[in-house]
């Protein structure tokens, strides 16, 4: 949202610091600067305002009340200080809602008043925040809505129909296919889900409530009487109607965020006598239905010592003092616990934390230094955990591959009284049956992954009628996936490599068709003690990249060499003059003939920043070319 420092300084009999200072404060102590730009005389802060500021900052007090606070500076003019002021009640309008949407909703009415241009410091002020100028009634309810935050409409009372001289506005559910036409023409089909404020004895919509003013009772040159409408509508409903129709305004983004019902009151009024300073008139009186009541906000507790707990600070209660003083907030502190009650504009402030935040933000959250955590005892070495990953570095390290099978089985010794399904009604008691399964759903991908063999383990918790165990399950097996069997051989290599790699034989609980189990619990008694855990095998050779996401380019090329060149010298002295680009070499054929050696090769190019075209392939090709002549050897 735009803000005016020329706006913001009406609120300060104090003159502010220049630009860069309140956009260096606003920055670190309140909200992000996206940008400072000069119109004319003033300079416009463009505030990236966040949600959960939304229902107090979308206004230029709420941003003055932020340096009031962030400067130490005495608000002059606070709107919001007293409680709200109000009109006599006028029977010249009645005021009745029937949607939950709409908790509260006044009306005032002002005679007498005359359409026509605003005048130069309204329109001033406006533009600099990038709003057009429509006419003296339009621009008071715009200016009241970025001064306050309230959201107000005119109706032009003389496009309503008056019983005895008594108009009436009715708050409602729209109807099921209902039209509505806006004030700029466009027109929307409403649902049962929007309200609408229509006049309550034609039942006409005149607007969409908390988004749009209509057509219908839009104010013009010859409007002489109007009727002033503030209101608060639900956040939730207002936004849906916003979303459903595409239709986000000022107004629908202020109710969206949560404003407070109570703003309505303070807006009325000061809509209304700004509409009489600029257009004339006469307030003749206000009508209103719902709640009244100044919202009250639960105090808000959290002690002292919770407060520098959270910022590492040691800030004494005078200090903490000082700061919320400069809030304004009511508060008390005793015995080093502060009870803070939020104005009922700050909707944001519920629970301990969001008391420390405010504190901690005005303090300055720069002033905290960092400090060096106590270092940690350092942990227990855990036997069963170094061993299970000793005998995974060493299985992996033979191209076993480690799986990860489910715990449940629908029929085994320990059953479970809330089973997650009828097929997982019981724990298991061995790893078999879950390894042997995940063998044949494995087998039919051997080929596609170049593997003459499947070999998989398992490492995890089986359970008896008594205790539990941590077991480990291995598995290989080769052929087709209709003509699988189990390897043996393999599988005793496996066990061999395990003996090696621990010291120890491990003592086999199953040992049938090439599948063996056996208990690390078990083995762990017969185990050195471990005392570090640095003696686990590192997984330092495994290196990760990020793929390319274009296309690869490809080119091949055939040479004749000297006999004495081997494959992987040729494949070396591709690589390097195809520089960067080139990813993969492939050796594709050699042959000999007339005692000349010939090799062919394929090269394929991509890059990670874009799509390669088939001049950049050619132009490497080029340097390849370069590099083969001086070698002496002759592209075929």
């Amino acid at each position: 949202m735009l803000f005016s420092r020329n706006w913001l300084q009406t609120f300060f009999e104090t003159p502010l610091p220049q630009a860069e200072v309140l956009e260096e404060k606003l920055t670190f102590y309140s909200s992000e600067i996206d940008e400072v730009t000069a119109v004319g005389d003033d300079m416009v802060f463009n505030i990236k305002i966040l949600p959960d500021k939304s229902a107090w900052l979308l206004s230029h007090r709420g941003v003055a009340k932020e340096l009031a606070v962030i400067l130490d500076l005495p608000m002059m003019n606070d709107p919001l200080q007293e409680a709200p002021a109000t009109f006599a009640e006028t029977d010249t309008v009645t005021v009745n809602t029937t949607t939950p949407t709409c908790d509260y909703y006044s009306v005032a009415r002002i005679s007498g008043v005359t359409v026509g241009e605003s005048p130069a410091w309204l329109k001033t002020a406006l533009g600099a925040i990038g709003q057009r100028s429509i006419n003296n009634i339009v621009d008071a309810t715009n200016y009241v809505m970025f001064h306050l935050g309230q959201p107000l409409h005119a109706f032009d009372a003389g496009k309503l129909v008056a019983k005895d001289g008594v108009n009436n506005i009715t708050v409602r559910s729209a109807k099921d296919g209902e039209e509505f036409k806006s004030l700029t023409g466009e027109e929307y089909v409403l649902t049962t889900n929007d309200a609408v404020i229509t006049d309550g004895h034609t039942d006409t919509v005149l607007a969409l409530a908390g988004v749009k003013g209509g057509v219908s009772s839009g104010v013009d040159e010859s409007t002489t009487v109007i009727l002033l409408e503030a209101a608060h509508f639900e956040r939730v409903a207002t936004r849906l109607t916003s979303k459903r129709h595409k239709l986000q305004t000022d107004a629908s983004k202020r109710y969206e965020n949560g404003i407070d019902k109570t703003l309505a009151q303070y807006g009325l009024v000061a809509g209304a006598n700004l509409i009489a300073q600029v257009a004339g008139g006469e307030v003749v009186g206000m009508k209103s239905v719902g709640d009244e009541a100044i919202t009250r906000r639960a105090p808000v507790s959290v002690s002292l010592e919770r407060i520098n707990s959270v910022f590492g600070l040691a800030l004494t209660q005078a200090e903490v003092e000082i700061i919320i003083k400069c809030f304004g907030y009511e508060y008390t502190f005793k015995d080093e616990m502060l009870e803070v009650t939020p104005p009922f504009e700050r909707n944001d402030l519920v629970i301990a934390e969001d008391v420390i935040e405010e504190i901690g933000r005005m303090y300055g959250l720069t002033h905290i230094v960092s400090i060096t955590p106590t270092p940690m005892a350092v942990a227990e070495c855990n036997s069963r955990h170094f061993y299970a990953e000793k005998i995974r570095h060493a299985l992996m390290g033979i191209g076993f591959s480690e799986v990860y099978t489910s715990t449940f089985r629908a029929n085994d010794i320990v059953k479970i009284e809330n089973a997650l399904a009828s097929d997982k009604g019981y724990l298991r008691s061995t790893l078999v049956l879950n390894i042997k399964e995940a063998g044949e759903r494995n087998i039919s991908y051997r080929d596609l992954l170049g593997l003459t063999a499947v070999k998989i383990f398992e490492i995890g918790t089986v359970f008896g009628s008594q205790s539990e165990e941590f077991r480990i399950c291995l598995l290989v097996q080769s052929g087709t996936s209709y003509k699988a069997k189990i390897d043996e051989p393999l599988v005793a290599e496996a066990l061999t490599t395990l003996t090696e790699v621990l010291g120890v034989t491990p003592e086999l609980l199953s040992n049938e068709n090439g599948v063996v189990e056996f208990s690390l619990d078990a083995l762990l008694s017969q185990l050195p003690a471990v005392t570090a855990y640095e003696a686990v095998l590192s997984s330092e050779a495994i290196r990760y990249q990020p793929f390319s996401v274009y296309p690869s380019v490809s080119r091949d090329i055939a040479m004749w060499v000297d006999e004495s060149n081997t494959v992987g010298e040729v494949i070396n002295v591709l690589r390097t003059a195809s520089g960067p680009l080139c990813v993969r070499v492939t050796h594709l054929d050699t042959f000999t003939k007339d005692d000349r050696t010939s090799m062919a090769f394929r090269l394929v190019f991509q890059s990670n920043e874009k799509t390669l075209a088939g001049s950049e392939a050619d132009e490497v090709m080029i340097s390849v070319y370069s590099v083969i002549l001086e070698r002496g050897w002759e592209v075929r």
